[in-house]
This record gives C-alpha cells, structure tokens and sequence, in this order.
C-alpha cells in the first residue's frame, strides 16, 4: 500500500482528533469520542480484513464510520452489524452473514490504514455512500458531513466522482455534488436546503448572517434579499434552550427578518405545507416570478406532497 502523503495526514487527524498525535507517518488514529464503538469496529475490520484477502479494503457505510459521518439506519449499532468490505473480483468466498462484499477495485491512491485496518479515503468513501444513498436528498447529507467536518475538499469529490459506476448512481452523485455545501450544520439543514432547491423558489444561503444588536447570528437557511430565514428548530441541533432560540428570532424580527421555524415533522411528513409558507413569505417580502415558473413550482408543491423525501 503507498504511504499516505503527511500533509493529507496532518488534514485527517484534525478533522478526526483535533492536533495530530505522536502516530508514526503514513497511518492514522482516531478517536470514539464523536461515535459509540467506533474504536471496537477498527479492531474488529482489521482480522476480518486480514482472513479475507490482502487487497480487502473496509468501504461504504462502514468506511464512513471510520471517518465520523454515521449513514447508518437510525439505531444500528456498528457493531452488530454486517462490515461493507471491496474484494477483488475474483474473490468468491465470502463469509456473507457478516460482510456485505462489494467486487470492486480499491486503487492505492484510494484507500488508507487507519491504526491496522485498510479503510477507503475520505472522497471515494463520501462519493460511493452518496452515490448509493437511497434518495438525492440523503446522497446531499452525506457528502455535506464529510464536506463540513473537512475531510474532503470539493476538487477531491469532483475527481471520485468521474469513477464508472452504474448509470443511476452517477446521475444521483453528480446532482448531490451541486447542492452539497461544507457549510450544513445538520442532516436536517442540508434536507431543507435540498428541498428548497428542487423547485423554483429562489436558493436560500446556508449559514445566512443577519445582523442585529445582539450580535450577528447566522440562520440555517436565509434568503438576504428578502430577509427571511428559516432555522431547523431542534434541541438536540441547537443545544440553546428553547428561551434563548426565542431571542434569536424576537432580534432577527427587529431587524426586519421573518423566521420560519421547522421541524423534522416539516420535512419528512408536510414538506409541501412547508413550500407554500415559504412561497408565501418570500411573496410578502417582494418575490416574484414568472407564470411558467409558477405553474412548475406549483407542481413541484404538489408532487412532494404526494411523494414525501425518503430522509431515512
């Protein structure tokens, strides 16, 4: 396996565990700190890895876990799972009641160790989880929390992203790359900035700064023209208690911004109820549009309300 360059090293070991450690160049350590047992699955890869084949490579869902961005089904424990691992093609016999084996080459530019386990990198392991995520909306999540936590760079996505895969996968990786943003917070932000952007209401800025006398706050999605903001009101996002995202709002309001506050209801079970209040209030505030565009976002509101985003 080729040494990992000490600079893309120093890049990894910050984004994972704050300043680099005293581990030898060329392989990396993490920390359990961000995900539960994420130190018990690096032990458990590397004999796995090791009975497989020398060329078996951890990738996919599990390769991400490595790196922090949890894109498992909500309540999997890791560990209890079965390990995605790339083999060569011609390896056959796989133990398939505990990996998941995908027949693909891992080049060496595109996989690292991590303390003994061959992990895939961060942008083959962020473009193949985006491209086989099940919706666009959770393909854009994906490549966000690896975009935001900084283990990749967008050049790096855009270079994973030219590997041949099947024609769906593509489609859905190369639409997910144009709404990601480093800068989503949250899951939930990036689903919203997702659902905006798949109709013909004007794009929204994430981390929207709005200025007010208390300080400049920064709304999760906003729309400066029209000084709206709409912010994803969760407790276990916003570790502020529910008084003080009040105040937030009541300064926002002073200045003249309208707030918009949504839940996960918001999105997973309404997100058409939630396009017209928006549509609403971007209206109220001097938006405008065409009549063809128009007609589109009205079928936009009405297909989601049939069709709901798949978020899990």
């Amino acid at each position: 396996m080729a040494p990992v360059p000490s600079a893309v090293v120093h890049r990894f070991e910050i984004a994972l565990v704050g300043p680099p450690s005293t581990a030898e160049p060329g392989c990396m350590t993490v920390s359990d700190d961000a995900l539960p047992d994420r130190s018990l699955l690096l032990r458990t890869l590397v004999p796995v890895l090791g009975l497989l084949c020398p060329d078996a490579v951890a990738c996919d869902i599990t390769a991400a876990y490595v790196w922090g961005v949890d894109a498992y089904p909500h309540g999997t424990r890791v560990t209890r799972t079965r390990l995605h691992v790339a083999v060569p093609r011609g390896v056959r016999r796989v133990a398939t009641q505990a990996v998941v084996a995908h027949h693909e080459p891992v080049p060496p530019h595109e996989r690292v160790e991590v303390e003994g386990a061959r992990i895939t990198a961060p942008a083959r392991t962020a473009a193949d989880i985006a491209a086989r995520a099940p919706s666009l909306f959770l393909a854009t999540s994906r490549l966000d929390m690896f975009l935001s936590r900084g283990l990749v760079h967008r050049h790096e996505l855009v270079a994973a992203a030219r590997r041949r895969r099947p024609s769906g996968q593509n489609a859905r990786l190369r639409a997910a790359l144009r709404l990601s943003s480093g800068l989503s917070h949250s899951p939930a932000e990036s689903w919203a900035r997702v659902l905006v952007r798949s109709t013909r209401l004007p794009p929204p800025e994430p981390q929207c700064p709005v200025p007010t006398r208390e300080g400049v706050f920064h709304a999760d999605l906003g729309w400066p023209r029209y000084r709206l903001a709409l912010e994803y009101d969760s407790r276990e996002h916003h570790a502020d208690p529910r008084a003080r995202a009040l105040d937030r709002y009541a300064a926002m309001a002073d200045e003249g911004w309208g707030v918009v506050p949504i839940g996960i209801h918001d999105l997973c079970a309404q997100p058409g109820r939630l396009l017209r209040r928006l549509q609403d209030e971007l209206t109220a505030r001097g938006w405008s549009c065409s009549r063809e565009d128009a007609q589109a976002l009205r079928r936009d509101v009405l297909r989601f309300d049939r069709h709901p985003p798949r978020l899990r």
